[in-house]
């Protein structure tokens, strides 16, 4: 999973209630890709950085994620959009799939993106642009709101249907791409896709 954490301003000490969110998503997710797979659970079936340990290189323990999971997940909000490693994640999951071709024949975009926000507040960069991110089955509700949204809303069943329609898309292009682990050092150099374009 990739996205923008809020910035710690001020004299806050606890964590922004819209992180709190994205970590209940993620476990939400999480959750629901076990229920739909025979993943073996001795790691979370998604990454998400809040695992990385104090002293730890952030930066190798994310290129490693992305040097091995099965599908990206961007989470877009306009805040997203402005982060330097977001646009270097996306650069790095983007490399890794053309690396694939390169070897064996196409299998499909393994990047599924979530709508955190409604579209109405995104502007995206046309890296993001080319990637479908609007699905029948997540509806019109969700294009309007994002899962955020609905959830600050007080929709929890339209939330969690698009939760668990999310996961199951998600297993599915795993499946279907099957996208093989690559070297770390395919990540030399990362530039940020979302600027200058």
């Amino acid at each position: 999973m990739s996205y923008a954490r809020l910035p710690m301003t001020g004299t806050r000490t606890r964590k922004d209630p819209s992180d709190v969110a994205l970590e209940q998503f993620h476990a939400h997710l999480c959750s629901d890709i076990m229920q739909l797979t025979d993943h073996d659970g001795e790691e979370s079936p998604g990454f998400l950085d809040q695992s990385i340990d104090l002293g730890e290189d952030w930066q190798s323990r994310l290129k490693h994620a992305l040097a091995t999971c099965r599908v990206f997940v961007p989470i877009y909000t306009s805040r997203y959009f402005k982060r330097e490693w977001c646009g270097k994640e996306w650069d790095a999951f983007a490399r890794r799939q053309e690396e694939q071709l390169r070897t064996r024949p196409y299998t499909g975009n393994a990047i599924i993106p979530v709508l955190w926000v409604g579209q109405q507040h995104l502007t995206l960069p046309p890296v993001a642009a080319k990637v479908q991110y609007a699905h029948p089955v997540l509806g019109k509700d969700y294009l309007q709101s994002g899962l955020y949204g609905l959830k600050q809303a007080g929709r929890h069943a339209k939330y969690r249907s698009s939760v668990w329609a999310l996961a199951q898309m998600i297993v599915k292009v795993a499946q279907q791409t099957s996208l093989e682990p690559c070297d770390v050092e395919l990540f030399k150099d990362l530039r940020n896709v979302f600027e200058g374009e």
